[in-house]
């Protein structure tokens, strides 16, 4: 199994990409990017794209005609769990209490976020250590 790779803030803007539009071309991504975040050269795009099949197993590719179609590995959700285990685990030591401090110094939570965190924190006290799940009417 290929260790979890950090992801660039490039590289997160093409995953979301794709996982939008489930599939895409270089031209695709391209435009895409160019439409949500500004200027984007073609040949970035698909250096990154390479980079991200080759080197880190975050997509892979099909060919239509001439054309590459990209597709990501992994759902938006378990790329997202196991970056952010990797970030935890790298900048607070595996320590959650540290990161949610972090956290809430970082941008005080509404009253409203506040009360889904508690939600939150008396299901992962009930559940069986390891299984996690997000209360109904959270986001995934």
């Amino acid at each position: 199994m290929r260790k979890v790779q950090m992801v660039t803030d490039r590289e997160l803007e093409i995953l979301k990409v794709l996982w939008a539009r489930g599939r895409a071309s270089v031209r695709e991504v391209q435009e895409d990017l160019v439409r949500d975040t500004g200027p984007v050269a073609y040949s970035t795009v698909q250096t990154l794209l390479n980079i991200m099949e080759d080197k880190k197993g975050m997509v892979r590719h099909v060919v239509e005609g001439r054309t590459f179609i990209y597709i990501p590995k992994k759902s938006p959700e378990r790329t997202i769990r196991e970056l952010t285990r990797r970030f935890v685990d790298r900048v607070f030591d595996g320590a959650l209490d540290r990161v949610l401090v972090a956290l809430l110094d970082s941008k005080p939570p509404t009253a409203e976020e506040l009360d889904r965190l508690r939600a939150m924190l008396d299901a992962a006290e009930s559940q069986p250590a390891g299984s996690a799940s997000v209360p109904e009417g959270s986001s995934d």
